[in-house]
């Protein structure tokens, strides 16, 4: 038996297996067993009714929010805590302010007196550190402060008497960064060796290297 029938065997089982699965298909459509009309009423205004909750309120589901633990998701929810305020009478015996009713004697005055005067430190009022009964109050224990030192001079180039170079310099070398990317470097070190070697200013002035 050659190749080509056997493929055209195989072509003819694979097209009628697909026609039959479709005209049973069909028929099992047409013949299948069909819902009653007061269940599909049924089920069409179970779907319109919503949901509701414990109280009888419409349910939404709650949308999620990020978590303590970082994952995104909907938190628990706490539970409630019956609070209420105690409801008290104002009257002279439970009065919503302290009042101070006591009188000073002459000896009390005599030392507010002193504690409102000036104290050695300079402060005054609650700024004062001492007991409040004390005549005199005591100052705070001073706070030792390092002063950082001065930051270093700038170091002056030594050029020697004649610097007036230096702007020449400047502006060659700015020149210089102007041109293409091969032929800066050889500029560049071309007026480092006209200005800074005659002048002595290597390691000395900016954009002259120490060597």
């Amino acid at each position: 038996m050659s190749w080509r029938l056997i493929l055209a065997i195989v072509l003819l089982a694979l097209g009628a297996s697909v026609w039959g699965g479709i005209q049973m298909g069909n028929w099992l459509v047409e013949n299948g067993p069909l819902r009653a009309p007061n269940m599909v009423a049924i089920e069409e205004a179970a779907l319109l009714m919503p949901t509701l909750d414990a109280d009888g309120k419409p349910y939404v589901t709650p949308a999620p929010q990020p978590l303590i633990n970082g994952r995104l998701g909907v938190p628990d929810e706490l539970e409630p805590f019956d609070w209420k305020i105690t409801a008290k009478t104002a009257d002279k015996y439970n009065p919503p302010i302290a009042l101070a009713n006591t009188r000073l004697s002459a000896s009390a005055l005599s030392d507010l007196r002193q504690q409102d005067s000036t104290s050695p430190s300079g402060l005054q009022g609650i700024a004062r550190i001492g007991p409040s009964g004390s005549r005199g109050a005591q100052a705070i224990q001073p706070v030792d402060i390092t002063i950082p030192p001065p930051p270093p001079a700038t170091p002056v180039p030594n050029v020697g008497s004649n610097s007036s170079w230096i702007p020449q310099f400047q502006r060659e070398m700015a020149a210089c960064a102007q041109r293409g990317f091969f032929e800066r470097p050889s500029c560049s070190w071309d007026v480092r060796n006209k200005y800074c070697g005659p002048n002595n200013a290597w390691g000395q002035v900016d954009g002259c290297p120490a060597k």
